[in-house]
């Protein structure tokens, strides 16, 4: 192939965060591992390079995120990738802003010479395409803590539940767990926990107080787990924490911390 094919397929408008529909030949179903539908949408998630590569031997597939239209918005808790297992999000679709839902599991590899022939029907925000990629990212960096730390906490699961789910405006939930390890009956977890928030809402004081006390509940709940001492629960700005302090920390995933239904969000063929 030539330059002139990486021209055509960029002009065809092709890019990582396009939204297309059910492209109905055999080159797209062929590696489908779940029912389509004849309305199903899509979202281009493969990146831009591979999309447009003028070589279709080197990259013969593009993937593609199945996408669920909902009539609301994001919900806080499926929203800004938050949740491992489910996210929602906005995209342009026909000329108009939607929301839709997607689960990661839900995609598949397509015949990428059927872009020559095609145009997407919408494209994600802008803001969105990054945090998209890191959510996929996420299911395959998620920490696993060990059993009997887990085993711990989870004697307050439903409090802790509903303080998580409150703390919307929380980026990201960081931990340290020392020993990060099995341990003895006896001994304790030394445990630190820090609410990463966007430099915007943690220098708004009405926001900040706010949050303040749903970091009080959070250390209420977490102190009445045996085997845990929590020695620090902090709030942080993302503007004043380092790169390196984040190597230091293991990212407690909110999706872990909550109840999910089985039969949906399980993987197909996997027990439920």
């Amino acid at each position: 192939m030539t330059i002139d094919e990486r021209e055509l397929l960029i002009s065809q408008g092709w890019k990582q965060g396009a939204v297309i529909r059910n492209i109905f030949d055999d080159g797209f179903t062929a590696n489908a591992h779940i029912l389509l539908e004849d309305d199903d949408v899509f979202l281009v998630i493969s990146q831009t390079c591979d999309l447009v590569n003028p070589d279709y031997n080197s990259e013969p597939f593009f993937e593609v995120l199945r996408l669920i239209s909902i009539n609301s918005t994001p919900a806080p808790e499926y929203g800004g990738g938050k949740n491992s297992r489910e996210i929602q999000f906005k995209a342009e679709f026909y000329g108009k802003v939607q929301t839709f839902r997607a689960l990661p599991f839900k995609r598949f590899f397509v015949d990428r010479e059927l872009l020559r022939s095609h145009s997407p029907e919408g494209y994600l925000l802008e803001d969105e395409r990054e945090m998209i990629s890191a959510w996929l990212t996420k299911r395959f960096i998620r920490t696993a803590f060990p059993d009997k730390f887990d085993r711990r906490w989870k004697v307050r699961k439903g409090q802790i539940e509903k303080i998580i789910k409150r703390l919307t405006l929380v980026s990201d939930i960081y931990i340290k767990v020392i020993p990060f390890e099995e341990v003895n009956d006896g001994v304790e977890y030394e445990v630190e926990i820090y609410l990463l928030m966007d430099a915007d809402h943690y220098d708004d004081p009405v926001v900040y107080d706010e949050y303040e006390r749903h970091k009080i509940d959070l250390d209420t709940q977490l102190g009445k787990c045996l085997g845990i001492n929590l020695q620090v629960i902090e709030l942080v700005s993302d503007a004043g924490i380092s790169v390196r302090e984040l190597q230091e920390l293991r990212r407690w995933d909110n999706s872990y911390l909550s109840y999910r239904a089985p039969e949906e969000h399980a993987a197909p063929g996997s027990p439920v």
